[in-house]
């Protein structure tokens, strides 16, 4: 008897059905691994920029004494603790930083991954921060008065540096994005 011998080789056809599956496998799936890359990276960015303004400002009252008692130049103490490069006003991992500071508080804004990147959006890697200052109240006052406390957290509203509007939320959310959040 004569035997056909096979060939253990793929085909053609073959190689080109596993090459278009591939294709279609990845074309579904790199979009949201994508996006998940993006969304971690911004949690993580707008949670490193809490932290390097807290830690500016604590290193500002160590610097400085008592926020109340800076007046004009608390913007300056600030600014001094933030170690922003002169030439690109950037810090060394790219965040652009900045502060406003008036008699009763500081706000700060962050664009976690610097001006010339995008999406340059509110929510997504531009976020609001804000300290208010204590103040020293004439004998008698309660502490609520010298004090303030969020009356829906119980944190207090002065002296610590506060997340404000999308940053409250993924700070509330464990700076973890919601579906919700993210889509805004």
């Amino acid at each position: 008897m004569f035997l056909l011998n096979k060939s253990k080789a793929f085909t053609l056809a073959e190689l080109a059905l596993v090459m278009l599956i591939i294709g279609v496998v990845s074309m579904l799936t790199v979009p949201s691994l994508k996006k998940y890359t993006q969304r971690a990276s911004f949690e993580r960015g707008a949670q490193k920029a809490y932290f390097t303004f807290n830690e500016a400002y604590d290193q500002a009252v160590v610097n400085h004494g008592a926020p109340h008692k800076w007046g004009s130049k608390a913007q300056s103490y600030i600014e001094e603790s933030l170690k922003i490069d002169k030439n690109t006003g950037l810090t060394r991992d790219g965040m652009e930083l900045t502060v406003s500071c008036n008699a009763g508080g500081c706000d700060f804004t962050a664009d976690i991954n610097g001006p010339k990147k995008e999406p340059n959006l509110d929510g997504k890697d531009i976020f609001e921060y804000k300290v208010t200052f204590a103040k020293i109240e004439k004998e008698g006052a309660t502490d609520a008065e010298k004090n303030p406390v969020d009356e829906e957290t119980g944190i207090a509203l002065t002296d610590k540096v506060l997340p404000q509007g999308d940053a409250e939320e993924l700070m509330k959310n464990n700076w973890k994005f919601t579906d919700e959040l993210w889509d805004k």
